[in-house]
């Protein structure tokens, strides 16, 4: 005789299996939303208002259900999926650089002032800073989103169609930070750079065999640079970021151009769960 409560356990088991995205999803948002509450009690000793691994621990949860170990397993190995080539390398750690520096430029050009006094931290604080982004945020989020949402969204949709909702449920997952760290001026050049990031992402995922390891360094990059942020005021770092948004949205394109909706311009080295 089955041990009492072993059908519901089956039961809920089967649901989450046929289901898994979208619980991953819901917990994803929950085990990330929870510290609004938190934040909104105590601002003054919370940092942020969402936890950046709540992505993580849902893609374990659910893995853990529909896959037990060998899933896990499989997912941590793509975590240290390290052997890519030199070049992808250069483009997850030197893109975001170039793009944000770049915007930066043009925003000089283009009449913006930088507030007086704010500086550039040295080689050290970007140094801890990256390291510290790498395993906080990127090993937070990126696991969830490009480990376990993006495989699964490949099955049955371009890749562009999959980094595309990707992307917006990244975006949405970021809401706590409505008020905080974007407004209504500047959630809509975010939010677009947020998609087009999505897209160049899977493009990088799908020539390094999966890697996670890539978009974690990409996103630790990207996140680094973001203190030229603080180099401008008011419309000055709203043109900024337009400016770095447009740049973002050619990067997109021009990825599409060469690769097509498959985002690879043959056999994607990647396999699919």
């Amino acid at each position: 005789m089955p041990p009492k409560g072993s059908g519901a356990s089956n039961g809920l088991i089967r649901f989450v299996r046929r289901h898994q995205l979208a619980v991953f999803v819901l917990l994803a948002y929950a085990l990330s939303w929870w510290a609004w509450v938190w934040y909104r009690l105590d601002p003054g000793n919370v940092g942020a208002p969402i936890l950046p691994i709540g992505p993580l621990l849902a893609a374990l949860i659910v893995l853990a259900m529909v896959g037990g170990w060998p899933a896990i397993k499989d997912l941590l190995r793509k975590i240290v999926h390290w052997r890519v080539g030199w070049k992808w390398y250069a483009v997850v750690l030197l893109l975001p650089l170039a793009l944000t520096l770049s915007a930066f430029a043009i925003n000089l050009l283009l009449g913006a002032q930088r507030v007086a006094g704010i500086e550039a931290p040295d080689a050290g604080q970007l140094a801890v800073r990256f390291v510290f982004i790498l395993l906080w945020i990127g090993l937070g989020e990126e696991p969830g989103w490009r480990g376990f949402a993006l495989p699964r969204l490949l099955h049955g949709r371009s890749a562009l169609a999959a980094a595309v909702i990707v992307g917006l449920i990244h975006l949405v997952w970021h809401a706590p930070l409505y008020g905080v760290e974007y407004d209504s001026a500047n959630v809509w050049p975010w939010g677009i750079s947020v998609v087009c990031y999505s897209i160049v992402v899977c493009w990088i995922y799908l020539h390094t065999g999966g890697s996670i390891l890539m978009p974690m360094l990409m996103h630790a990059s990207n996140n680094t640079i973001a203190f030229v942020w603080r180099m401008f005021e008011g419309g000055d770092q709203l043109r900024l970021w337009w400016i770095w948004c447009a740049l973002w949205v050619i990067a997109a394109i021009v990825v599409v151009l060469l690769t097509g909706p498959a985002l690879t311009r043959g056999k994607p080295e990647t396999a699919l769960p």
